[in-house]
């Protein structure tokens, strides 16, 4: 199975010119001399013709490698084996190097190691590694091609030659395959970043819908049931009942409106995330459902971030709908603020030993733990003292 392709970052059709560019700069750099050369060297009308068009493709080959790496290697590879075969060149450049030399050590043969970047950092697995492979193969035939260039040095100091000529092949061949894989890893790190982060989003969506769905929804629920004894034993309080369910649907409404808006990509402000200050008026719902709560804070109270403050108020939020939807009518609740230096300890338990989730081991404890552990803090949960609790600590 092969990996898809890594994306490139930024506009195409920025990295289109971009690679158009380079393609004219490093052709009016180097391909006058190519050409200049091949057309004096006295290698034949044939050779001449394939010399010429093995120069000009390499440079063409240089605008298109980023869209089509793997056709660009392959066709610059043959464009190479023409150079590496061809007859050696004579004319005046051959006089000046003092002897005729192998058209691979004209300047537009640097122009490989660009489309082995490109099949390196662009193209999928396992084309990468064929690449490399050809490249080093093609550096063994150019070194028994090049090993006895006499033309260079005398013959006395030929090892030179022979050094310079391996290190300088091979090191061009592993830097340019080298920066393409880091372009490719790095983009692909990248992507993996993100789609974490896009991950932790979701979870942490679902953990939002979750608490508003089961709180609000418990609480109409139990708001309901008691609602029907109530309005039996005396019909004036029909509405004050139906009110209360009302209010619990349109808050739960508005969250979830926020948090839906959020995946839509909407533009419109999301509502504001409840803090430590709305927990009297959760604590007001709860008891409107039939629940005894009591609420009580000690020490003093600290600025909180954010996320913290929202997860210490989704943490009393869930503790107390388990409570509703699993504990007798008759329990107690009740939530405790503990306020210290280093953070705020929260407290909430009934007198009831029903696992607030069904086993203990449900959606609701491991989000709580989540939310709690993901901003620094902890959280045990379980039986006590014939009753359920849930202690939790944020840190400040």
């Amino acid at each position: 199975m092969t990996t898809a392709e890594p994306a490139s970052p930024g506009p195409r059709w920025l990295g289109d010119a971009l690679q158009v560019g380079l393609a004219v700069a490093l052709a009016l750099l180097l391909l006058p001399v190519g050409l200049t050369s091949v057309r004096e060297g006295d290698t034949g009308s044939a050779w001449t013709v394939v010399l010429l068009a093995a120069l000009c493709v390499l440079h063409a080959l240089v605008a298109v490698a980023h869209r089509w790496p793997r056709e660009a290697f392959t066709l610059g590879g043959l464009a190479m084996l023409a150079l590496v075969a061809g007859p050696d060149l004579g004319g005046p450049t051959a006089v000046q190097a003092g002897g005729e030399y192998a058209p691979v050590l004209l300047p537009t043969c640097l122009v490989f190691f660009v489309l082995l970047y490109a099949v390196a950092a662009h193209a999928a697995q396992p084309w990468p590694t064929i690449a490399l492979g050809v490249t080093l193969v093609g550096c063994l035939l150019t070194v028994v091609r090049l090993w006895d260039a006499e033309f260079v040095l005398p013959v006395s100091a030929m090892w030179v030659w022979r050094l310079f000529l391996t290190v300088s092949v091979l090191g061009g061949t592993a830097a340019a395959w080298a920066l393409g894989r880091y372009r490719a890893t790095r983009i692909a790190w990248i992507g993996a970043l993100a789609d974490r982060g896009a991950a932790d989003e979701r979870r942490r969506i679902a953990r939002e819908m979750h608490d508003v769905v089961a709180h609000s929804l418990a609480v109409m629920v139990a708001q309901a049931e008691g609602g029907r004894m109530a309005v039996a034993a005396g019909p004036e309080r029909a509405p004050e009942i139906l009110t209360s369910i009302a209010t619990s649907g349109r808050e739960a409404l508005a969250e979830m409106r926020g948090l839906l808006g959020v995946l839509r990509d909407d533009s419109s402000p999301a509502p504001p995330q409840p803090t430590l200050a709305d927990l009297p008026d959760l604590v007001e719902q709860v008891r409107a459902a039939g629940l005894r709560v009591d609420l009580s804070t000690t020490g003093a109270p600290l600025r909180l971030p954010v996320l913290r403050e929202l997860a210490a108020y989704r943490v009393v939020q869930e503790a107390l709908t388990n409570v509703v939807k699993h504990a007798p009518r008759d329990s107690t609740a009740t939530v405790a603020l503990a306020w210290e230096p280093t953070g705020l300890g929260i407290t909430i338990s009934n007198d009831d030993d029903s696992p607030p989730a069904g086993d203990g081991q449900g959606r609701g404890l491991a989000g709580m733990r989540e939310r709690v552990e993901a901003v620094g803090g902890s959280l045990v949960a379980g039986p006590v003292d014939g009753g359920w609790r849930v202690s939790a600590r944020i840190p400040a």
